[in-house]
């Protein structure tokens, strides 16, 4: 009796953590939500759903003179203008915008043999696969031979323990300058970090991973991801203002001020919540003797001063590859196929061998044994063009810890022959052999509720309820927030969810009197900070790996319990960033106003 009166208290946390480890492993997770989908998607089908795509218009009135008589233009055509409500806004109504959405059933002929026949493609197109992969080559051979070890703690020497957090958290926030490295870098070195500091491993990972997906949206410099909101953001706008203008850097000036409010709240949360609780639990062993033998030896001071020379030359050579004209990755480029084709995404008809169709010949890309033609719907690139560098992430980031790990081991001696080359290859790709499998059944759920529809569906439905209600544009921002939030758990990807949410929220944003902009901005945060902790994220499955190398017990909903203060708090304080920066009046980037004027 008197052992379990010892026992501290559960926190809602460890509560969390405790139900969440209940479930069943994270591939059956997933294997379960796939045959939900499949469920569903037949009933919805056998039950009629429907959704109609909508989309707002300005609601017009005649125009009449003061006499109440009807106004004509040059041409004789009736005047028509804005019809005003009592504040004297125009005001507006949603109206269809295309065929009612229904689910496709996964439950027919066509539904099983698409099941089938996609299986592979579903996995091996998982955009984060392959950098995964050949990163975890580099990564794995460095940390096999001892090199991340030796620089985690000569960096504990020189690195104030208290300034350790927001370092880490800021640096993940700007990570996604580099696409979708940060996830793979920068956790696992946090965690041995702070491991080699006397901290607890597990927090230096937390707080990494908090960075990196929780402030996605923030950081000081332009992305990739900023091109293609901005794209959506522009088109979206123009049904209202067909001359309307969105730049490049439309979030700039907001983004930096969300680095420093996401490495405020990170700091706070992980060491004033989560550390403590992790000391509490005691849930490591490697943090027990955490502190032993720091000092490196001489032979590793000199392996960790060649190998950090040949990372600054590699780095310094591909810095000469992207800044000089001329060089290989100077400008712009387009990825391309070997035969100089690219890959794209289009939508086709396919009929039976025989058929006719409306399609030009030239649009027709097969006549035997099915015809299947292109149609109307614009094509997407797969891979877009952009600045060359960008095209090469994986790369860099390969030969940049492959080579000085390499010349580490050369120089300390645990490299002596072709067979530890090979295994320390190996080292990196077994440790994310069950992140693979884990994403091989993911990729089908995800793919799955895209075949069905049942993401568009669910995002229509909730956007028209949202953009019905009359409310304050504060009120309006926080359950736009809110709303990118839940939609994180049915849409994956931050260009998809936007791609389906940006037609019809900036339109009526807009005749609100928000700007494209700031909608913008209130969907950074959304779809931010639910990255943390929705299973959508396909690399919550490298999180998990590293967080089960500290502790072997750790589940899902350890990951879970972990991450969601975080999301939690990041969700408050940077939406009261957000709605501080409406009130304040601030621009959100260069020529980037907070409001939109409908009669402008």
């Amino acid at each position: 009796m008197s052992e379990s009166k010892s026992q501290p208290r559960r926190s809602a946390l460890d509560w969390i953590e405790f139900v969440g480890n209940k479930l069943p492993e994270p591939a059956i997770i997933f294997v379960i939500l796939a045959a939900l989908i499949i469920g569903i998607a037949a009933l919805g089908d056998a039950l009629g759903w429907e959704v109609t795509p909508v989309q707002p218009r300005i609601m017009t009135e005649a125009g009449v003179d003061a006499a109440g008589t009807p106004v004509f233009d040059a041409a004789g055509k009736p005047v028509v203008r804005p019809l005003l409500d009592a504040a004297g806004a125009p005001q507006t109504e949603l109206v269809p915008n295309g065929a009612p959405i229904a689910p496709r059933s996964l439950l027919t002929g066509e539904g099983i043999y698409w099941m089938l026949s996609s299986m592979l493609r579903n996995f091996t197109g998982l955009p984060a696969l392959g950098l995964i992969f050949v990163a975890m080559l580099g990564i794995g051979l460095a940390e096999k031979f001892g090199f991340f070890s030796a620089l985690m703690r000569s960096l504990a020497f020189i690195t104030p323990r208290r300034l350790l957090t927001p370092a880490v958290v800021l640096i993940g926030a700007n990570s996604s300058v580099a696409s979708d490295a940060g996830y793979i870098i920068l956790p696992p070195l946090a965690a041995a970090l702070y491991l080699a500091v006397g901290r607890h491993p597990i927090a230096g990972l937390a707080a990494a991973f908090a960075g990196v997906a929780g402030g996605f949206g923030a950081g000081f410099f332009p992305t990739g991801g900023d091109g293609a909101l901005t794209g959506f953001a522009q088109d979206a706008a123009r049904v209202i203002a067909p001359d309307y203008t969105v730049n490049y850097l439309h979030n700039a000036y907001f983004k930096a001020g969300s680095a420093f409010v996401v490495m405020l709240a990170g700091w706070g949360v992980t060491d004033l919540l989560v550390e403590p609780r992790l000391k509490r639990q005691a849930s490591t062993e490697a943090g027990s003797d955490s502190s032993s033998d720091m000092a490196l030896t001489s032979l590793e001071k000199r392996g960790l001063g060649a190998s950090l020379a040949a990372m600054a030359l590699v780095l310094a050579a591909f810095a000469a590859l992207i800044l000089l004209p001329g060089m290989p990755l100077h400008g712009d480029g387009q990825p391309t196929l070997s035969d100089g084709r690219v890959v794209i995404h289009h939508a086709v008809e396919v009929l039976p061998a025989g058929a006719t169709t409306a399609a030009p010949p030239h649009d027709i890309l097969a006549r035997d044994p099915l015809l299947v033609a292109e149609t109307a719907v614009r094509p997407r690139l797969a891979e877009t063009p952009g600045e060359r560098w960008s095209h090469v992430i994986v790369p860099i980031i390969f030969f940049a810890f492959l080579i000085p790990g390499l010349i580490y081991g050369f120089v300390v001696g645990r490299l002596r022959s072709q067979r530890e080359f090979v295994d320390a290859l190996y080292h990196g790709v077994e440790s994310i052999v069950p992140v693979l499998t884990i994403a091989f059944f993911m990729a089908q759920f995800v793919n799955y509720f895209a075949y069905t529809r049942l993401d568009r569906m669910l995002a229509y439905a909730g956007g028209s309820l949202l953009v019905q209600a009359d409310l304050p544009v504060p009120l309006f921002l926080s359950l736009f927030v809110l709303l990118v939030v839940v939609g994180d758990f049915a849409l994956s990807g931050m260009l998809s969810k936007f791609g389906v949410m940006a037609p019809i929220f900036i339109p009526m944003f807009m005749m609100a009197g928000i700007s494209p902009e700031l909608t913008t901005a209130a969907y950074r945060i959304g779809d931010s900070v639910v990255n943390i902790i929705t299973p959508l994220n396909s690399y919550l499955l490298i999180i998990l790996a590293v967080l089960q190398k500290y502790n072997a017990r750790a589940g899902l909903g350890s990951l879970i319990g972990l991450m969601l203060p975080y999301s939690v708090v990041f969700f408050f304080a940077w939406t009261a960033l957000l709605l501080l920066w409406w009130l304040a009046g601030w621009p959100l980037g260069p020529g980037a106003p907070l409001g939109f004027s409908p009669a402008g």
